[in-house]
């Protein structure tokens, strides 16, 4: 079941049908998913906010169609957490495997031992220096202080990193991202959250370049500069962006060496790339599916950008 998107959920339960009587759908999985299971759609729609072995409704809206007006349909269904304690032909050795992951790999002994949710383990993180007890603490923007922003250019979405640097701390603020909009909208957010500020800009490297994804052919940073009023002195980018795997030691460096600390709550994309990014085989971030959360690194390469910009001399430490 959880190797299913909501649509194909759907998509199969609109297939099944039968004039003669009821159609019962059986689903199991292991309760792993890619992203925090709070956020995950299996676990909203249908295990959220109740116990496990009680009868529920799931509601569904069926759109207006041929005249029709829209209408919710209610299927019934029962939910049960099952172990391999519940299994009488449960092999003896295979048992104690599944204990011994205990000692093993704790992760696995949660999710495949004792069915608890989990964040699918990342093998191969970008940063392996980050750690939620060290990096991870409420935030407070600091208006005497210069905020940094960091821009990263997708198409959808669009990005930026809101930081600060003071009392040898950095300080991440918030990890802004707006889908379905544009740089004007991205710089209106600014405009309004974050009034009187003094902006230092910095993000990727191609926003320099002309591009239609703006309006009048002109670049992204000139836009950013237009619309916050900013000074050319204000503006530091770089010719040509960081290669990603001599700057996944300068990331991992700060994290190590530098007292750096992220919101909980405006930082949650961040702490997700953090956690979730990984390399492939070739030592590049791994982006090889949009559709997939960890594959993205929208937020995570605001942040590249960022050290780049202002802390490659932690190389030299």
């Amino acid at each position: 079941m959880n190797q299913l998107s909501q649509d194909d959920f759907i998509l199969i339960m609109s297939s099944l049908r039968f004039n003669q009587g009821k159609v019962k759908m059986w689903c199991s999985f292991n309760p792993e998913c890619d992203v925090d299971f709070n956020d995950y759609w299996l676990y909203k729609d249908f295990f959220k906010g109740h116990s496990e072995t009680f009868q529920h409704t799931w509601n569904i809206e069926i759109p207006a169609m041929n005249g029709k007006p829209p209408e919710i349909v209610k299927y019934i269904y029962n939910s049960t957490h099952t172990t391999y304690h519940d299994n009488k032909f449960c092999k003896p050795e295979r048992a104690a495997f599944l204990e011994q992951l205990a000692t093993l790999d704790p992760y696995y002994y949660q999710v495949f031992t004792l069915g608890k949710w989990g964040n699918r383990k990342n093998s191969d993180p970008f940063c392996f220096t980050f750690d939620k007890e060290k990096h991870i603490a409420p935030t407070t923007l600091n208006r005497s202080q210069e905020v940094k922003l960091s821009f990263d250019f997708n198409v959808n979405p669009i990005t930026c990193q809101v930081l600060q640097d003071y009392n040898n701390r950095t300080y991440g603020i918030e990890s802004i991202k707006l889908d379905s909009s544009d740089i004007y909208k991205l710089c209106d957010y600014i405009s309004i959250n974050y009034p009187g500020c003094l902006f230092v800009v910095t993000g990727d490297a191609t926003g320099q370049n002309t591009s239609a994804l703006v309006q009048d052919g002109i670049n992204y940073y000139t836009v950013i500069k237009n619309k916050l009023n900013l000074s050319m002195g204000q503006i530091k980018v770089p010719t040509i962006n960081p290669k990603v795997k001599e700057n996944r030691v300068l990331v991992n460096a700060a994290f190590s060496l530098m007292d750096i600390i992220l919101d909980p709550v405006k930082c949650k994309g961040l702490i997700f790339d953090l956690e979730n990014v990984s390399v492939n085989d070739m030592g590049d971030i791994d982006k090889g599916d949009r559709s997939n959360p960890k594959k993205r690194a929208d937020h995570l390469d605001g942040l590249r950008y960022y050290l780049n910009s202002f802390h490659k001399n932690i190389l030299k430490q």
